[in-house]
């Protein structure tokens, strides 16, 4: 009897089997794509190199061939392979294709660096791109090389300090006793009393720095490689404004006196001087990003405190987020303090992905739940589908380190705040259901954002003001949990 049932069985089990829908696979090579070469060097970096013309010119050199990460995004969009296979597989490919980049152009770097000509030289893994310290006689060379797309010159924004919204943004009231008001506001002890509090998550940031003594971060720090100066080599953490510090605080800042200070206290951190005085520079910001998602032993969430202007649609730095993401890591953006005009939004927050509506984008609300009026609004000019900002947090009159001592704290305000708490929010739904996809933790805390006036998803609050409780919960169902 047994050998009659057995045969049926196996047979009843294989076509079930192979009715189940299969889970797609990655492909076996990272597919790439071929940038048209860009002959003509920028008249830039000749004003960079001084009258003399002697000067040494940092610069980026991108080759022809790039990642073409579109696919490995529409895989991640559809939440069926785990977050942890897009990290180890991204990171492998974009080695090795840089290594082949490298392998082609180095016996040129090698032979101006033999001449003089060249002072240093490294690859960025994240794009087929070079960092090059070079003298201006060398770039005509570097640039004739087949494989060379362009020569990118080094760039440095300095924001206006004067202008209105960061007066408004300045304001430096007393810090009130008690936590801050964001953790009621959000909603936070219930999770935090459940154990929920971001432990064993890594959020990354590129800023100006961060305060690494400050009490408030100074236990948050990750094992292993936790920071990185591009610009003097400092081998303890600094800020050169608190600007990076306050935003991380938002993020995961512990108590200091009384006063809780972060959306996921637990979580730990890793940080790069990408913005060295609240300033973006490329070449930093590059050779930071590319540390950050190389040389870390773990990364979750990366806040991006930083924009390029009122209504810009700037893609430089588009292949740094799109990197971030097919590795699976979560990159949450300021929407930008230029509002309350439409359209007020800034690159990158603002910019469209291959396979999403954008990165996170964030808008600043203060304690009456209400969107402050330097918080810039969408639409977004940039191509862009869907609703812009993303969701709120909140961003006026925060509790945050400050100087001069390692306890002082500050009131601050403004997007780049606002970020830091959804990255917050980010860990605590990644502790819970660490191998969600970035694209899935976004669209989960879009979906259960909580809804401000006017009713609906809107150009100032995006879809609302963001829910830790739901957003964990909803989590817990996505990857079926109880």
């Amino acid at each position: 009897m047994v050998r009659r049932v057995l045969p049926l069985l196996f047979l009843v089990l294989a076509c079930r089997t192979a009715d189940l829908p299969r889970r797609p696979a990655l492909p076996a090579r990272l597919p790439t794509r071929i940038l048209p070469r860009e002959t003509r060097l920028s008249p830039r970096f000749r004003e960079l190199a001084g009258p003399d013309g002697r000067a040494w010119l940092r610069l980026l050199v991108d080759l022809r061939e790039q990642p073409d990460l579109a696919p490995i995004l529409s895989l991640e969009a559809s939440g069926r392979i785990p977050r942890s296979a897009f990290r180890e597989f991204t990171l492998r490919e974009l080695r090795r294709l840089s290594l082949r980049g490298v392998a082609v152009v180095r016996p040129l770097l090698e032979d101006l660096q033999a001449r003089g000509l060249v002072d240093w030289w490294q690859p960025i893994r994240y794009m087929n791109r070079i960092h090059v310290v070079a003298k201006l006689s060398a770039l005509p060379e570097i640039a004739a090389l087949p494989e060379v797309a362009r020569l990118v010159p080094e760039v440095d924004s300095v924001r206006d300090a004067r202008r209105r919204t960061a007066s408004f943004l300045r304001k430096a009231d007393p810090v009130p006793p008690g936590p801050s008001w964001g953790v009621e506001a959000l909603g936070l002890p219930a999770l935090w009393n459940a154990g929920i509090d971001g432990r064993g998550i890594v959020i990354g940031s590129l800023d100006s720095g961060v305060m690494g003594d400050h009490e408030a971060l100074r236990a948050a720090r990750a094992d292993g490689p936790s920071w990185f100066d591009p610009v003097g080599g400092r081998p303890d953490p600094v800020d050169t404004v608190p600007h990076g510090s306050e935003v991380l605080a938002c993020a995961l800042g512990r108590s200091v006196r009384g006063h809780a200070l972060g959306a996921a206290p637990g979580a730990r951190w890793v940080a790069a001087l990408a913005n060295q005085y609240n300033s973006y520079n490329n070449v930093n910001m590059a050779l930071a990003a590319d540390w950050m998602l190389f040389e870390t032993r773990r990364l979750d969430v990366v806040l991006g405190a930083w924009g390029h202007g009122k209504g810009s649609c700037d893609d430089r730095d588009l292949p740094m987020v799109e990197a971030f993401l097919a590795a699976g890591v979560l990159p949450v953006f300021a929407a930008g303090n230029d509002g309350p005009d439409p359209g007020s939004c800034q690159s990158p927050a603002n910019l469209p992905l291959p396979a999403g509506r954008g990165p996170l984008a964030v808008a600043a609300i203060d304690r009456h739940l209400r969107v402050i009026e330097p918080s810039s609004r969408g639409p977004s000019p940039c191509g862009r589908t869907g609703v812009f900002p993303d969701v709120a947090a909140p961003g006026f009159q925060l509790p945050v380190p400050a100087p001069p001592t390692p306890r002082s704290l500050g009131l601050a305000s403004g997007t780049s705040h606002a970020t830091g708490w959804v990255g917050g929010v980010a860990a605590l739904v990644l502790q819970v259901a660490p191998e969600l996809t970035p694209l899935q933790v976004m669209e989960i805390l879009r979906e259960t954002a909580r809804d401000l006036p006017p009713e609906g998803p809107d150009p100032a609050s995006g879809y609302g003001l963001v829910d830790p409780v739901a957003a964990v919960a909803r989590a817990r169902k996505v990857a079926g949990q109880p």
